[in-house]
């Protein structure tokens, strides 16, 4: 019973992903305003406020990602990529590709949930036969 909820979940979870990255290939990109820079220890987190094509004006925050907006500060312009479906929530920087870890988690965890599956669904091997049975 758990493998077959596990091997639905990961079923779910890699259809989500993909489901994810068609929508996000199919957003567009935008021009950018920084509104705020937080800085907490390495990473760098930004708000950024951008009008898409269909002109709804958006703001977003997300942790950079690309080398070269490390050093933006408020005021500077950078490019960012939106889905279509849901602009101002799924937004990240032109040239992040952490999109991808998701799917490759989930296909890992469909393949693995998938052989626990079969492994506890499989029809029992019968017994080997005894070869010395009745033997001194």
């Amino acid at each position: 019973m758990f493998s077959a909820f596990c091997l639905a979940f990961a079923i779910t979870l890699t259809a989500a992903a993909i489901w994810s990255l068609v929508d996000d290939r199919r957003g567009s990109e935008a021009e950018a305003t920084v509104l705020d820079v937080e800085h907490e220890g390495e990473r760098t987190f930004v708000t950024v406020q951008f009008s898409t094509s269909g002109g709804e004006v958006c703001e977003a925050s997300f942790r950079v990602a690309v080398g070269a907006n490390r050093s933006v500060t408020t005021g500077d312009r950078i490019r960012v990529h939106h889905s279509e479906s849901r602009p101002c929530v799924s937004v990240r920087e032109v040239g992040d590709q952490s999109g991808w870890y998701m799917l490759l988690i989930a296909a890992v965890l469909l393949t693995v949930f998938g052989i626990l599956a079969y492994v506890s669904w499989r029809r029992p091997r019968p017994p080997l036969p005894l070869r010395y049975a009745g033997m001194p």
